[in-house]
């Protein structure tokens, strides 16, 4: 008895936290307003720009619907981000709130001349840690770890922490993210 109300409480919990959990919903109709995006079509777009709408409202996470992202893109907290319109992300990307990817404001009207990308591209399995910012198009390597509140204005070779501005170290063994686990 003891073992099947275990079971029960686990599965009224993953499908409320699924289903019911502020953070949650805001992180699926982000998915959904950049999976309609790249469908195309007019009432696609239309549908992701209202999506898109809805969420800088509701949840203040201003994430442009036209971003390209990899598969298991998740954000744990999608309050106070913004992600500008240029933005890669690869696989397995983890966002936490408050992040920002924005242009660079010197050099931008050539970069918009040339359709050169503004916003950053950032690789596989990377860590955005609470607050930190992301400046210019610059390239964020596979497995890095983005501290809290740290700074980015060149790029990022792979397998490295960031922490306060621009100070680059190689990631240790025993620095990890946890298991991701995949709630879609």
């Amino acid at each position: 008895m003891r073992r099947l109300l275990s079971r029960l409480s686990r599965k009224f919990w993953k499908f409320y936290y699924k289903h019911f959990e502020y953070d949650r919903v805001g992180e699926r109709k982000i998915k959904k307003s950049i999976k309609l995006w790249h469908k195309g079509g007019f009432f696609n777009k239309l549908r992701a720009y209202r999506l898109w709408n809805y969420t800088r409202r509701h949840y203040n996470c201003n994430i442009y619907p036209g971003i390209q992202v990899g598969e298991n893109f998740r954000i744990e907290h999608c309050s106070w981000n913004a992600i500008g319109k240029t933005a890669i992300l690869g696989d397995n990307v983890r966002i936490y709130s408050r992040v920002d990817i924005t242009a660079k404001v010197t050099g931008d009207a050539e970069r918009l001349a040339k359709n050169e990308r503004r916003h950053a591209k950032v690789g596989n399995d990377v860590i955005l840690g609470n607050g930190c910012m992301i400046i210019g198009p610059v390239s964020i390597g596979d497995d890095c770890i983005i501290g809290a509140r740290a700074i980015v204005t060149h790029d990022i070779p792979p397998h490295s922490v960031v922490i306060g501005v621009n100070q680059v170290r190689p990631k240790r063994e025993d620095e990890y993210a946890p298991a991701y686990v995949k709630l879609d």
